[in-house]
């Protein structure tokens, strides 16, 4: 399927009033024609052969990052598109044969980008007046030429040379009349052509400066796509982070560990983060979470919820409407990421298009210039739903003992500042194990006592996890009778198995 084809597919999929802000890939690409007409159009009217295949677009790329360069001396390759510019007729035999084409573009304080082409000719050397017509461009009169009069060669020191007459040849803008135009350095002239011509005994050596306009409109269209939809993202956002923070505020009520809802919230949200819908963590060495597996983890998650009858047990009508809002949220996200992966695909193959229709290498400049950022938005909006919404209830594993990676409960706070459960750090002094078995802080457990549980600790898991912690003490007291039985058995000389 073309790409134009799959934009307007995946379209289908945004919501209505998030299309406009799609970028035009379409439009961009009927520009582009437009580009290829006026660079044909141009070269041949100023008597300059084209260049040949700057497709091979790793040496346009190795010239260097701020220019690409097309080299006219490379044989075409025999699969060519022959319908490439300039590539159609050949070129006249007193045409100049350029030694250089240069595509740049400039970026002005206005956020603007300005291509430009640089085309240095050289031609030999003649006595005779040369006029070129050019072709119909923004500020130029109609029927405009340029005469490239003859240029005399540098003048030994022993012979006398007329001042005027040792002047190198500057090419001059004239009408059909032959009325001279301002020469492209003067004020008045116009901005889109400069010609500055260096006259040698054997040579002339002329440089073109172009700056086509529809090249200029094809960039000022795609910036303003991409601008617009950066506005709209930052709209968006703050409206995205408001609706956030108004459910966590609903979700605080019905989620406390007072409510009848609350265990089922919790293990909604377990089951949440257990499906890893978006990659979270900071520093993750994963790739991003794209749009199409942030749908499917979403799909199958939702689908989960409701084959284990989860949602049916909410009691209070207020989760089940905060449920859904919650599911609106990613489905949004997954609508924003994919926005963002569509407009900047789009600018790529348009960019990629653009050069292979023209031969100006532009997609080692304009990336550098405008970008478009697909992961520092969507990843903020994740963590504000991870932060915000999901945090509000607290899950287990973020209380676990390191050692017996259960609830820790008694928690026993050391020196150091990690936390243990009070039965285990008791267990490792009596095995002598003395240092901090997470940073090896010497002492910390030797030095550990009753005035190191964190009390407010104890009260929170005391308030949040009571079936954790129940069965957490049954186990600590089977553990503990088991060691009374084992000393008591090893007093008497003998082994106890206990079944």
């Amino acid at each position: 399927m073309k790409f134009g084809k799959t934009i307007e597919t995946n379209a289908k999929e945004l919501p209505e009033e998030w299309q406009p802000y799609l970028i035009q890939y379409k439009l961009l690409k009927k520009s582009i024609k437009k580009i290829v007409q006026e660079l044909d159009n141009t070269f041949k009217s100023l008597n300059i052969v084209p260049p040949t295949y700057p497709d091979d677009a790793a040496s346009a790329e190795n010239e260097g990052p701020d220019n690409a360069r097309a080299s006219t001396d490379s044989d075409p390759p025999e699969d060519a598109n022959t319908s490439s510019p300039a590539i159609k007729d050949a070129a006249p035999a007193e045409a100049g044969m350029p030694e250089e084409i240069a595509y740049n573009i400039e970026k002005d304080s206005d956020g603007l980008v300005h291509p430009v082409i640089t085309v240095k000719i050289r031609r030999p050397a003649s006595h005779q007046q040369q006029v070129v017509e050019l072709p119909d461009v923004a500020g130029l009169p109609a029927n405009a030429s340029i005469v490239l009069q003859s240029a005399q060669p540098e003048s030994s020191s022993e012979k006398s040379v007329d001042t005027d007459a040792a002047e190198p040849a500057i090419p001059r803008l004239v009408d059909s009349a032959g009325r001279k135009i301002a020469s492209a350095d003067q004020p008045g002239s116009a901005d889109n052509i400069t010609i500055e011509t260096t006259a040698h005994p054997e040579t002339e050596e002329t440089q073109v400066t172009l700056r086509l306009e529809a090249d200029q409109m094809f960039f000022d269209q795609l910036v303003e796509y991409i601008e617009r939809t950066r506005q709209f993202e930052q709209k968006y956002t703050a409206a995205y982070n408001s609706n956030v923070n108004h459910l966590g505020t609903e979700l605080a009520t019905v989620t406390s560990p007072y409510k009848q809802d609350y265990q089922v919230w919790r293990e909604i949200f377990r089951l949440y983060m257990d499906a890893e819908v978006w990659n979270r963590a900071q520093g993750d060495a994963r790739p991003a979470t794209s749009a199409r597996q942030g749908q499917e983890r979403f799909g199958k998650f939702a689908k989960h919820i409701e084959s284990i009858g989860l949602a049916q047990k909410l009691r209070n009508p207020m989760s089940a409407r905060l449920l859904m809002s919650f599911y609106k949220l990613n489905l949004e996200l997954t609508h924003m990421k994919l926005l963002q992966e569509m407009n900047e695909e789009a600018t790529r193959k348009i960019i990629k298009k653009h050069d292979k229709r023209t031969h100006l290498i532009a997609k080692t400049q304009f990336p550098r210039l405008i970008t478009i950022d697909t992961t520092t938005l969507t990843q903020a909006l994740i963590h504000v739903i991870y932060a915000d919404l999901v945090g509000i209830v607290p899950q287990i594993d973020d209380y676990l003992c390191p050692m017996c990676l259960n609830i820790a409960w008694r928690p026993l706070r050391l020196e150091c500042n990690h936390v243990f459960c009070s039965r285990c750090i008791v267990k490792a002094s009596k095995r002598q194990m003395f240092n901090c078995p997470v940073c090896r802080s010497k002492g910390a457990v030797y030095r550990a006592g009753v005035s190191n549980i964190d009390q407010a600790l104890l009260n929170f898991l005391k308030l949040y996890f009571p079936k954790e912690i129940k069965e957490k003490q049954r186990d600590t007291q089977r553990d503990i009778s088991e060691e009374e039985t084992q000393a008591l058995a090893l007093a008497h000389g003998k082994t106890c198995i206990i079944m």
